[in-house]
């Protein structure tokens, strides 16, 4: 499932000077590439939205199975469910997928570049993570998941 949490507020406040009209948005995209990697992201990959796989299953693996469930606003019934991050997805034509072994470290960079995309032009940036909270247990449980219906 997906969360997305905002880092303490000094953190965001860097403003960026918005590129010039008419700007190559190849160069813009290598730009940001490189603003996650020097943010703390081991790893940054534009991809088609396109690419990114939603499915009804992760809710139910989550359902019965994660002892997250219904807990707080980032795990269903309260994070959106596969229908809604579609139609999502859909309003995107590209994504930038960031990838590395510290998940705070990646949230606060996902959130600094959803800024400063947004300050280069692109107004509809949003940082979306799919992480573990700090600290918090992993969503699978040891030992078998419950089957649904199961009692």
């Amino acid at each position: 499932m997906f969360r997305a949490v905002k880092p303490a507020a000094g953190i965001i406040r860097e403003r960026v000077q918005p590129t010039a009209a008419g700007e190559n948005q190849e160069g813009e995209m290598e730009y940001l590439l490189n603003r996650a990697l020097a943010l703390g992201a081991e790893k940054a990959r534009l991809i088609d939205t396109e690419t990114v796989v939603v499915a009804e299953w992760v809710r139910w693996k989550c359902q019965y199975g994660c002892p997250l469930f219904a807990k707080d606003p980032f795990h269903p019934p309260f994070a959106p469910d596969a229908a809604g991050m579609k139609k999502v997805l859909g309003e995107y034509s590209k994504a930038i997928l960031l990838n590395g072994p510290n998940g705070q470290t990646l949230t606060e960079a996902a959130v600094k570049l959803e800024g400063e995309a947004y300050h280069r032009g692109y107004y509809k940036a949003f940082a979306l993570t799919a992480l573990v909270p700090s600290g918090g247990p992993a969503c699978a449980p040891p030992g078998p998941s419950p089957s649904p219906g199961a009692t």
